[in-house]
């Protein structure tokens, strides 16, 4: 799509400054549409295929763009934690912000295991960097953990350590955890976790996709306010604050691992 919007524009003899009046952006993002750092929404590709008398072929392909392999995934989820200033996360295992270490290192060993993942050591280092950009303007961090996330994921040194590192945080006030309580399913959530970003600009964002950095990001604005909302339903069935904590106190106390 990166590259037919640039041919179409110079088929036309367009400027990128004429292509952003057509789809209602800044010069830039037409300069990150045509690199493929960013992608169109659909309101834009409505527009050019109107515009250009296209056929639909930019609205066809944005269908199949997101159903496909983002090869620009890595470095826009990337930008996307490092730059935002608010995070709303759900998710099936302690959130990237939270892992500590060798928590960390135990899920990247099962993505080596699996092919996903080369160099663990490596790995590691780089979650770790992307944890500390995430943390260093301390964002405001909106933290919903499903309950089966409290379940081991190593020894029981390793989980008490990441049970204090939770309630640690827990207290700070730019952060948020709360429990979704196992009695709350089904519900929206049991099909995988998700990440919503919302940008110093005040755009919205999110990502879709595992632990193992698989998935695609979401930058189209209705997309990713009904990801806020989804992440919104979700927290209206989950624990307050002071029950989500008690939650994580007693991580490891029955004998299947969830408190």
């Amino acid at each position: 799509m990166a590259y037919y919007l640039r041919f179409q524009r110079m088929r036309h003899g367009l400027t990128q400054a004429e292509v952003s009046k057509i789809i209602g952006c800044s010069n830039a993002q037409v300069s990150k549409y045509e690199s493929g750092e960013k992608q169109l929404d659909a309101n834009q590709c409505k527009a050019l295929d109107l515009a250009w008398d296209t056929g639909g072929v930019f609205a066809t392909m944005l269908v199949f763009a997101k159903q496909g392999l983002d090869v620009n995934f890595q470095a826009r989820r990337r930008r996307y934690q490092h730059r935002a200033i608010e995070h709303q996360i759900f998710s099936q295992l302690i959130p990237i912000p939270f892992q500590i270490e060798e928590y960390a290192r135990g899920l990247l060993e099962v993505g080596r295991a699996n092919g996903h993942i080369q160099d663990v050591d490596e790995a590691v280092t780089q979650r770790m960097e992307v944890q500390s950009k995430i943390l260093e303007n301390e964002p405001q961090l909106w933290i919903l953990i499903d309950q089966i996330a409290l379940r081991p994921m190593g020894s029981h040194e390793i989980m008490a350590a990441q049970r204090d590192r939770l309630l640690e945080v827990g207290t700070l006030n730019h952060v948020s955890i709360r429990v979704l309580p196992l009695s709350a399913a089904p519900h929206i959530g049991v099909d995988g976790p998700f990440w919503c970003f919302t940008m110093p600009d005040r755009r919205l964002a999110a990502l879709s996709g595992s632990a193992l950095a698989v998935g695609r990001i979401i930058d189209d604005q209705i997309e990713a306010a009904r990801a806020v909302q989804r992440f919104q339903r979700l927290a209206a069935q989950a624990w307050n604050e002071e029950q989500s904590l008690e939650c994580i106190a007693r991580m490891g106390e029955d004998h299947d691992g969830l408190a």
